[in-house]
C-alpha cells in the first residue's frame, strides 16, 4: 500500500488547487457584482450631485466646490480603472488570485467614495421644519415636552445637538455621576425626571416624530432667511427657532494659565467630560484632588471627591464660597462643614501654573502666593460665559446675554432664547435679568412653546413671571434659596456645623420687606412657604409674627 501515498498526496494537491480555484472564481464573481452595483450608484450619486453644482440658486454644495469635483474626478478614475481590471481578466492576463486581490482594493476604495457622496447629497439637501430648537440640553427637552402637550404633529420639531446624546438633567453630573457607588447613568437621568415628570428616552422624540439631530454643530445661523448651517455643510430651514444654546465653560487657558492644558485637568459641563473624570477617578482611586473654584461646580464636585475618598484641596480667588449668593456668615457654615469632612480650603489667590510628568498629566498646581499643590486631578469650575456668538449682530444684547421679552420673543420675529443665553424681564423686581439656573432652563423654554403657539393661535397668556431659586445638595445636606439676595441679610436657626442636622436660614429684608430666603435642611412644607414668602414679600414684622406662633424660622 505504500506506493499509493504518493498518488493519493498527489490527487489531494490537484483536489486543493481545483477548490481554491472555485473558491476564487466563486468570490471574484460575488465581488464584481458588488463592484458593479457600486459603480451604478456612483453614476446615480455624480448626476445628482452634478445637478445641484449647477442649481440656481447656488446650494450649499458649493461652497465644498473644490472638493466636490475631487470627489468627481476620483469617481471617474475608479471606473476606467475598474473597467482595465476587468479587460485584464477576460484575456487571462492576470491570475485569478491578483484579480481578487484587484478587485477587492477597489470595492473598499468605491465604499469610500459613496459615503462623501452621500455626504455631499445631504448637505445638498436642506431640511425644513416648523419648528427648530438649536441646543440639546435642559431646556430642548422641556420644550419638547410642552410642544407635544401642546398638540405638535409629527415631521414639525427637530432638536439640534452638538452632543451625542438626548435632553438629560444636566446638574447629575456634578453629583450622583460621579457616585462611587450607585452612580447615576443614562437613561436613568433623561429629561424631564428633574422635575418629577416623564423620562423622555430617545424613543420618545421618534414616537412623537420629533426629529433627534445629534452630533452636529450649528456654524452659521441667518435669522433673515431662517436658515442654519451645521459645520459640515448641512443646512437646515425654519419657521420659528428657540435658541437654547446654554453655555460654554470658562477654562483657565482662557485667562493664560501655564500648563493648563496638561491631562487630568477637567471641567465639567457634557456628559463626555464627565465620563472622562468618571475614567480618572477610577486611575488615581484615592489620590489627590485639587479643586479650581468655589461656585457650584467646586462646592459639589469637592464633596463628591471627598465621598470617592481622595484627597481634597479647594482654591478660590474669592474671601468666601458661592459669594454671588451666600453671605459671609452663611458660607462660614459651608466652609467649616467642609473642613469637618477634611476637605482643605485656599482663599484669596490663583492658580498661575501647572507642572506634567512625562506622560503630559497633571502633578502639581502653582498658586499664585508661592504655594504648590500636588495634585493628581485637577478639576476647574470658574464660570461659564453663554454661547451667543452665532447670533451677533442679529439680535439685541444685554447683560451678556441676547435680550427677550415677557414671552422670551427676541427683536426678531419668531426667533426666541431661552435658559442661559436669554436675558428676560424679570416681573417681580421690574428688571432685566439673564440666570444660569437649571429651574430657569425648564420653564423659560415652557414659556416660549406657550407663546409661540399662542401667537399662532391669535391668543394671549401671561408674561414670563419667574421667581428666582436656586438649590443644592452636597454630603448630607440640602439647601434652597427663592427670591433675591438685597439689602440687609438675618440668619437664623442652628448654623453650627458640627450639628447631627444642622437647619438654619437667611432672610434678606429690603424696603422693610422679606424679599429672599435661604433655608439649610427644610423640609418640603418648609421649602414650599419660603417660595410663597419670597413672591409674596411680606412685611419684615411677618418674622416676628412667626416667632410668636413658635415657627423656628423665626
Amino acid at each position: 500500500m505504500g506506493f499509493l501515498a504518493p498518488i493519493c498526496e498527489r490527487i489531494m494537491f490537484i483536489w486543493a488547487l481545483i477548490t481554491r480555484w472555485f473558491r476564487y472564481q466563486r468570490n471574484l464573481e460575488v465581488n464584481m457584482n458588488t463592484l458593479k452595483r457600486m459603480l451604478e450608484e456612483l453614476d446615480s450619486q455624480t448626476e445628482d450631485i452634478g445637478k445641484k453644482l449647477e442649481a440656481e440658486p447656488p446650494l450649499p454644495i458649493r461652497r465644498h466646490e473644490d472638493e466636490v469635483y475631487e470627489w468627481l474626478e476620483n469617481v471617474e478614475r475608479i471606473k476606467t480603472r475598474i473597467q482595465t481590471i476587468e479587460q485584464l481578466g477576460e484575456r487571462k492576463y492576470l491570475s485569478r488570485a491578483h484579480l481578487v486581490e484587484l478587485v477587492d482594493e477597489k470595492i473598499g476604495e468605491g465604499k469610500e467614495l459613496l459615503q462623501k457622496g452621500s455626504l455631499y447629497i445631504e448637505i445638498s439637501t436642506k431640511k425644513q421644519f416648523k419648528y427648530v430648537i438649536i441646543g440639546g440640553g435642559v431646556a430642548a427637552g422641556y420644550a419638547a415636552r410642552e410642544f407635544v402637550k401642546q398638540g405638535l404633529k409629527p415631521g414639525e420639531l427637530a432638536i439640534i445637538s452638538k452632543e451625542a446624546v438626548a435632553p438629560y438633567e444636566r446638574p447629575t453630573l456634578s453629583k450622583a455621576y460621579l457616585f462611587p457607588e450607585g452612580a447615576a447613568r443614562l437613561p436613568g437621568f433623561h429629561v424631564c425626571v428633574g422635575s418629577g415628570g416623564e423620562r423622555l428616552l430617545p424613543e420618545w422624540y421618534v414616537k412623537k416624530g420629533i426629529e433627534l439631530i445629534l452630533s452636529t454643530e450649528i456654524a452659521e445661523a441667518d435669522l433673515h432667511s431662517k436658515t442654519l448651517t451645521s459645520s459640515t455643510g448641512r443646512t437646515f430651514e425654519f419657521q420659528t427657532l428657540i435658541i437654547a444654546t446654554g453655555s460654554r465653560v470658562m477654562r483657565l487657558t482662557d485667562f493664560g494659565v501655564q500648563g493648563a492644558d496638561a491631562k487630568n485637568i477637567f471641567y465639567l459641563r457634557e456628559i463626555s467630560d464627565a465620563d472622562e473624570l468618571v475614567e480618572a477617578i477610577r486611575a488615581k482611586k484615592k489620590g489627590k484632588v485639587v479643586i479650581v473654584g468655589g461656585g457650584y461646580i467646586g462646592l459639589e464636585v469637592g464633596a463628591v471627591m471627598r465621598i470617592n475618598q481622595f484627597d481634597v484641596t479647594m482654591v478660590y480667588p474669592e474671601p468666601w464660597c458661592m459669594p454671588r449668593l451666600f453671605t459671609k456668615e452663611i458660607a462660614a457654615f459651608y466652609e467649616a462643614y467642609y473642613a469637618n469632612k477634611g476637605i482643605k480650603i485656599i482663599k484669596g489667590t490663583v492658580a498661575v501654573a501647572f507642572d506634567a510628568d512625562t506622560n503630559g498629566e497633571v502633578k502639581a498646581m502653582k498658586l499664585k502666593d508661592g504655594r504648590v499643590l500636588q495634585a493628581d486631578i485637577v478639576v476647574v469650575g470658574v464660570g461659564a460665559k453663554p454661547l451667543t456668538d452665532l447670533f451677533k449682530g442679529q439680535v439685541d444684547e444685554e447683560k451678556g446675554g441676547i435680550r427677550t421679552d415677557g414671552m422670551l420673543e427676541t427683536n426678531v420675529p419668531d426667533v426666541y432664547a431661552v435658559g442661559d443665553v436669554a436675558t428676560f424681564p424679570l416681573k417681580l423686581y421690574n428688571d432685566m435679568r439673564r440666570i444660569e439656573h437649571v429651574d430657569h432652563a425648564r420653564k423659560s423654554a415652557e414659556q416660549a412653546v406657550k407663546a409661540i403657539r399662542a401667537s399662532e393661535e391669535g391668543k394671549s397668556i401671561e408674561v414670563y413671571d419667574y421667581l428666582p431659586y436656586f438649590y443644592s445638595r452636597v454630603f448630607d445636606l440640602s439647601w434652597k434659596f427663592y427670591g433675591d439676595n438685597v439689602g440687609d441679610p438675618l440668619m437664623f436657626g442652628d448654623k453650627n456645623p458640627a450639628s447631627v442636622k444642622p437647619k438654619f436660614g437667611t432672610a434678606w429684608i429690603k424696603n422693610g420687606k422679606i424679599v429672599g430666603v435661604f433655608l439649610e435642611g427644610g423640609t418640603d412644607e418648609e421649602n414650599e412657604a419660603i417660595a410663597i414668602m419670597a413672591r409674596v414679600q411680606p412685611p419684615a414684622e411677618y418674622l416676628d409674627q412667626l416667632k410668636k406662633e413658635g415657627y423656628f424660622i423665626a
